[in-house]
């Protein structure tokens, strides 16, 4: 008899057989705080699916998954995770056009560097340029650089390249341009041939194995290839600021959501707060027909976080459908050319954060019932003859 009473007080309160007032009450909350849900879930899955896009734009262009050092000679054992293995070298060089110089990084690649993988996160902007019948070497700059040097495909730069305390002049010619989507990694990373840097410094440049895995599981492959006594670092250890400042991010957001998802869970217990100011006559009389105080509190703590709880998943999947159809949308701000946004990573994977997305929610649950356990103590202070109307 107690079980039914209080489930149809619950559906009473959830708008069921209730008025179109009531009814309207709960689809508004059941609204606002599915919205603000989604809001939480989208942030959420959009800075996480930017931070992963960059570290990836910096480890299958910038370094590899994992590095090698050692000899050009030596031997990379075939492990299971290991799709792409290449030979490259690196050093620093001044660039000089005819109006402007840059200090950039040099990247001496092989012509099967650029695979499916690494093709997949840049844009060649012009076909392969013909110098049949030059003996300059080709190099290949990226859009930020060219702007900045005020050069285009086919031109002529200067390279001054450092290297171990060794500087080498070479006049080049820009063969094509690429665009990784990434301004801040474009901005100083050129590639030339590999042979380029062989020739120029021999065994004095920074040479290395970029390694592309095709799992998550970097440690795992790392410990492999140091147990062969192999010199192995991460693309992370390569690019310590970029990594700690994308996990910072990632943090720093996740923090803030959670500090929303604190204050919504607030506004839920002002929900509980007006339903009890609402109904004061009803309390009352259930009271004087022997309802007790953990029965009429039930009934309310059920109703409020019903509320949530069915918010809370259609503003989960509200936030996640966004999520996946980023795209559409990221490629509209990518074509508008917002100087803004510049800065911006535009084009990556969508990926669902679920433990981040599960401890906000788990935030957001534990304070609304918290603050709704909170609100409803004010129902044994409600007197009962004054709140009670005959008529």
């Amino acid at each position: 008899m107690r079980l039914k009473l209080s489930l149809m007080l619950i559906g009473r309160k959830l708008g069921i057989s209730s008025s179109a007032a009531a009814k309207r009450r709960i689809l508004f909350n059941v609204l606002l705080i599915s919205v603000v849900v989604a809001a939480l879930v989208f942030a959420q899955l959009f800075v996480v699916s930017m931070s992963r896009g960059i570290a990836n734009k910096y480890a299958l262009l910038g370094n590899g998954h994992l590095q090698v050092h050692a000899s050009a000679d030596t031997k990379i054992p075939e492990l299971e995770h290991i799709v792409d293995v290449q030979l490259v070298a690196q050093t620093y060089s001044l660039i000089y056009s005819p109006s402007k110089n840059l200090m950039v990084r040099l990247k001496g690649v092989n012509s099967s560097y650029f695979n499916d993988l690494r093709q997949a996160e840049l844009t060649l902007l012009d076909t392969p340029l013909d110098t049949k019948g030059s003996s300059l070497p080709q190099i290949l700059l990226s859009t930020s650089i060219a702007e900045k040097l005020e050069v285009g495909q086919g031109d002529r730069v200067a390279l001054m390249m450092i290297s171990n305390s060794s500087l080498r002049p070479q006049l080049c010619i820009v063969g094509n341009l690429y665009d990784s989507g990434y301004k801040e990694l474009d901005e100083n990373l050129i590639f030339c041939d590999f042979s380029l840097l062989e020739k120029l410094f021999a065994s004095k440049n920074d040479t290395y194995f970029e390694l592309l895995l095709d799992s998550s599981d970097l440690s795992g492959v790392r410990a492999s290839l140091e147990k062969e006594g192999l010199s192995v670092t991460s693309w992370d250890q390569e690019n310590y600021a970029v990594a700690t400042n994308l996990e910072t991010s990632r943090q720093a957001v996740l923090g803030v959501m959670i500090v929303v998802a604190i204050l919504c869970g607030y506004f839920i217990s002002e929900l509980s707060r007006e339903l009890i100011e609402d109904d004061k006559t009803r309390i009352a009389l259930l009271k004087l027909l022997g309802a007790g105080d953990p029965l009429v509190r039930g009934v309310y703590f059920s109703t409020v976080m019903l509320v949530t709880l069915i918010s809370i998943v259609l503003g989960t999947v509200a936030g996640i459908l966004l999520g996946l159809n980023l795209g559409s949308m990221l490629l509209f701000l990518a074509q508008k050319s917002i100087p803004a946004l510049s800065f911006y990573l535009l084009d990556f994977q969508v990926f669902i954060p679920y433990l981040d997305i599960a401890i906000i929610l788990f935030v957001l649950v534990l304070v609304s019932s918290l603050s709704v356990i909170w609100s409803l103590r004010r129902v044994r202070k409600i007197p009962l003859l004054s709140c009670t109307r005959f008529e």
